[in-house]
């Protein structure tokens, strides 16, 4: 039989198109996508790429999400939203796929129903994480998550890109009981490392900091970095990816530091790193799991499900959290040197590495997705 996937991811970010081409890669067929962004520069250079009406919440300049701002426009997402049903209706139509897979959007969920089409959801949080963790926000967080969950349960399956609890990182994204009984925790949509690289790295302490995110998020992380730079010993070396598709020939060296606009070798900074430095997001908390890799997490400010990850990081003792606006350079520094000194954080890292590389992942999901296709039930 001959498939045919329809990709609708959410725009922000790298996390979400990079798992969906990373699905994409091992599905058998013809694959579209539907995005906006980065995710559309991207998918537009492997797949044939729609423009998908953008849906998003309001940055501030200082690289924080501004919360109030979108409070503020809320209406403004539901008029964009129906806009967008009515793009997802018509390329379902015209496209006619086998199963359409959304990567935490709505849109698609509701025109596949529209259309009588099988829909799968691909999600880590389900519900708005609010910054503010006390009283009314709790509740007003329970009422809208569950509201939202009926939305998600519109899909026929939803899988989670994720380790199975307890050892699950979006364990707080995830809690919802309108879909708990429906999700399924896949495993992290991630390539198992490449066993037979080799890395020299002649007894120099490599640190990996990928850093993704809106382009506002950006700039204060990378100026703490390149401050630290100038404290690090000479047997510390870090590279910090800039993860911008349009500078992928960009490199900046500073002291013990080196910058690339876009890292065209992951595997290979991921396996010979000692370390990672990175955002909240799931997908590069994953590939740490993964590799084996201890880590410290700097969560985009007010990004309730990135804030969340990187306490359960911390909760599960393989990495640190740390906030970009209160840590200092010194700071940081010690951080990194008590990751890579203290044996703890690589021993509490070694079961969820291990149950990641246990699960078959590819081919979990792959089963999963053509018997929706052929009887309808995953």
């Amino acid at each position: 039989m001959s498939y045919k996937w329809y990709f609708s991811v959410y725009g922000t970010g790298l996390g979400h198109i990079a798992r969906s081409l990373w699905l994409a890669k091992h599905l058998e067929g013809e694959k579209y996508f539907s995005s906006w962004g980065e995710a559309f520069k991207i998918s537009s250079s492997h797949y044939r790429t729609f423009y998908a009406t953008p849906l998003d919440v309001v940055w501030t300049e200082e690289g924080r999400m501004s919360f109030k701002k979108t409070i503020k426009r809320f209406y403004r997402p539901f008029s964009t939203l129906a806009v967008q049903i009515r793009e997802e209706r018509k390329r379902i139509k015209e496209l006619n796929p086998s199963v359409i897979i959304s990567d935490s959007r709505i849109s698609p969920l509701i025109a596949s129903r529209l259309v009588d089409k099988k829909s799968a959801l691909i999600i880590n949080q389900a519900k708005i994480l609010f910054p503010l963790r006390t009283g009314v926000y709790l509740f007003l967080e329970r009422l809208f998550g569950e509201l939202l969950g009926a939305v998600w349960d519109l899909a026929d399956v939803i899988l989670s890109p994720d380790l199975p609890p307890p050892y699950n990182i979006s364990k707080f994204s995830m809690q919802l009981k309108s879909i708990e009984k429906k999700v399924i925790y896949a495993g992290f949509f991630v390539d198992m490392p490449n066993k037979k690289l080799e890395c020299n790295n002649n007894g120099i302490r490599r640190i990996f900091a990928p850093i993704s995110g809106p382009a506002p998020t950006k700039k204060l992380i990378v100026d703490l970095l390149l401050k630290t730079a100038k404290m690090l010993p000479n047997n510390y070396h870090v590279t910090v990816s800039l993860g911008d598709y349009n500078k992928k020939n960009y490199v900046f060296d500073y002291g013990n530091m080196r910058i690339i606009g876009w890292d065209e070798n992951r595997e290979e900074n991921m396996i010979c790193s000692d370390a990672l430095i990175v955002r909240g997001g799931l997908t590069t908390i994953g590939e740490g799991i993964i590799y084996g890799k201890p880590m410290i997490v700097f969560p985009i400010a007010l990004h309730g499900e990135q804030e969340q990850n990187a306490l359960r990081v911390q909760e599960l003792g393989f990495g640190l959290y740390m906030d970009q606006y209160k840590t200092k350079p010194k700071d940081l520094l010690e951080s990194v040197q008590l990751l890579l000194e203290d044996d703890r954080f690589i021993k509490n890292i070694e079961i969820p590495s291990k149950i990641a590389r246990s699960i078959n992942t590819q081919q979990k999901v792959k089963s999963i997705l053509e018997d929706l296709v052929h009887d309808g039930n995953p």
